[in-house]
């Protein structure tokens, strides 16, 4: 609204001018009350709308956080199926040639081979024969052996949960943004509520100087009952009442 608070009291002082009876004086000090009201409603309207920019502000800029943790999740799980698919050449390279024939002369450049694939199967699988070590272990260790070389993590494993965390952070940015937007949209609709009651004491005031031009109670009455209304519909809206699926 373009109003201040200032404009909406001077109606009020106007009207004093005019005041020569009881019905006039009686007006006036109507005006003056709806007056103060529409004051506070018009201040808390202009909270209302600019809480509702800061909250839209905010929930953008979580957004825009929540769509740079996207990225990062998708490069980091790009990264870990390229890592994965490397490991997996590596124990398939380590199968084959662990049932390949070579000559004798050559058996020392081969065990050189299979130790730098091992040594890659373990760095990204935390264990050389994790291909197989399933069925070893179930016929050579013990369980307790067993629940220990569970825990041995390689680098696959630490990217995965990386790549995981990475994912629920974007998705609690995300829950963060969408909260953040529900609020602009019950602050919004609040802020609306406080427009509509603004109008209706404006239209009070309005109501009630004519009345004491014209000397009619019948814009009395209407005043007031403008003023009455719009005072319910900005009540409404500080307590979020009838506010619907807000």
């Amino acid at each position: 609204m373009s109003h201040g608070p200032e404009d909406h009291i001077e109606h009020a002082e106007h009207a004093v001018h005019a005041a020569g009876d009881d019905f006039n004086r009686t007006v006036t000090m109507s005006i003056a009350i709806v007056a103060a009201v529409l004051a506070c409603v018009t201040m808390l309207g202009h909270r209302a709308h600019n809480e509702t920019l800061r909250l839209q502000g905010e929930a953008l800029e979580l957004q825009t956080k929540a769509s740079i943790k996207s990225t990062e999740t998708a490069n980091k799980w790009a990264y870990y199926q390229g890592k994965n698919t490397f490991n997996l050449l590596s124990e398939i390279a380590l199968d084959t040639l662990n049932v390949v024939s070579v000559r004798e002369d050559r058996k020392t450049e081969l065990a050189e081979i299979l130790k730098r694939y091992e040594d890659t199967v373990e760095y990204y699988s935390g264990d050389k024969d994790s291909r197989v070590s399933s069925k070893k272990k179930k016929k050579t260790k013990s369980d307790e052996t067993e629940k220990e070389t569970e825990k041995i993590e390689g680098k696959l494993k630490k990217i995965k949960d990386e790549a995981r965390d990475l994912e629920e952070k974007t998705k609690q940015i995300m829950e963060q943004s969408e909260a953040t937007i529900k609020e602009s949209h019950l602050v919004h609709a609040k802020a609306n509520r406080f427009d509509l009651g603004e109008l209706g004491l404006q239209f009070s005031v309005v109501l009630c100087s004519l009345a004491i031009l014209m000397k009619s109670r019948g814009f009395w009455f209407a005043g007031l009952a403008s003023a009455a209304l719009g005072a319910a519909v900005a009540t409404s809206g500080q307590f979020g009442l009838f506010m619907g699926h807000h």
